[in-house]
């Protein structure tokens, strides 16, 4: 799932949660159940193989790093928890785990604890074993993204 997704189930998961590290907790494992479900991009990092350029995979975090900023923004400005701890930290919980594989990537190495993670975090796409088209993917996440916007109502 792209970022923007993660971040808003972080904010949802967010109303249950009491202490901003339980927030935390909550958030990062829900990264996991989102990415388990077939969404589309699970070959993005096949871009960042060693031989390639990473450029790519910084690029498309970038702009979803911005659209989850544009929405979080909103559902903020919005929302009953606005400007919390609670949803702040949910929602970092819930794109830590993607950031967590930087330094696989960065370093363009699958050895040692960095690239056990990677390899650990990859294989949670492939739980279900079914993968979704680019593009039946994005529209599969827009309506994932939907039904999390007007679950916090």
């Amino acid at each position: 799932m792209f970022l923007t997704v993660h971040a808003v189930a972080g904010e949802l998961i967010a109303q249950s949660a009491v202490t901003p590290g339980q927030a935390l907790v909550m958030g990062f494992l829900s990264h996991f159940l989102l990415d388990a479900l077939p969404h589309g991009d699970e070959d993005i990092g096949d871009h960042v193989h060693p031989k390639r350029n990473t450029l790519l995979l910084f690029k498309i975090a970038f702009l979803d790093l911005s659209i989850a900023g544009i929405v979080q923004a909103s559902l903020f400005a919005t929302s009953t928890l606005g400007w919390g701890i609670l949803p702040i930290a949910a929602a970092f919980g819930a794109m830590l785990p993607d950031a967590m594989q930087l330094p696989s990537i960065i370093l363009k190495s699958d050895s040692g604890l960095f690239g056990w993670y990677r390899r650990a975090h990859e294989s949670v796409h492939n739980l279900i074993g079914v993968r979704l088209g680019w593009k039946v993917g994005l529209v599969f996440q827009g309506f994932t993204l939907l039904l999390l916007i007007d679950a916090l109502g």
